[in-house]
C-alpha cells in the first residue's frame, strides 16, 4: 500500500499515465493502481500454477506411454465409496456457473456485465482459487 500510494500514485499522475483526479477509478491513480495490482496478482498466480499444470501433463503422458505398468498410489486416503462422485462435481460446477451468470445478468441487465465476461470471470476465479 505504501509503495502504491506514496510512490506509484504520484509517479502515474506526473508521468501522465493517470491524468485524472487521484481518486478516480477511470482516469486517476486509484484505477491505475487497482488494474496494475490485479494484473500482477493474476500473472503471479498463473506462473505459480504452471508447475502444477506441467506435472499433470507429464503424468498423463507417462501413463499413456506406459499403459501396462501399474499405477502409482495417488496419495488418496479415502476409499472410493466415501469420495464425492466426479459427476456431481462437474454438474455442480456447471450449474453454479450457469446460475451465477443468470443472476448477474438479472441484476446488471443488458448494459452491465456481459454473460461471456461473467463466465470468463468464473473460470478465471476457479483457476486462481487453486492457489489461494
Amino acid at each position: 500500500m505504501l509503495v502504491g500510494w506514496a510512490i506509484l500514485s504520484p509517479l502515474s499522475k506526473y508521468s501522465g499515465w493517470a491524468p485524472g483526479p487521484v481518486g478516480d477509478m477511470s482516469t486517476g491513480a486509484r484505477g491505475w493502481i487497482l488494474w496494475v495490482s490485479l494484473a500482477i496478482m493474476c500473472a503471479d498466480s498463473l506462473i505459480s500454477l504452471l508447475p502444477v499444470i506441467l506435472e499433470f501433463i507429464q503424468k498423463a503422458i507417462d501413463r499413456r506411454r506406459n499403459k501396462l505398468e501399474p499405477e502409482e498410489d495417488d496419495g488418496e486416503t479415502e476409499t472410493e465409496e466415501r469420495l464425492v462422485p466426479t459427476r456431481w462435481v462437474v454438474w455442480g460446477t456447471v450449474g453454479t456457473i450457469a446460475g451465477g451468470t443468470v443472476l448477474v445478468w438479472m441484476v446488471f441487465g443488458e448494459e452491465g456485465i456481459k454473460p461471456w465476461a461473467t463466465v470468463f470471470g468464473f473460470l478465471l476465479g476457479g483457476v486462481l482459487s487453486v492457489l489461494g
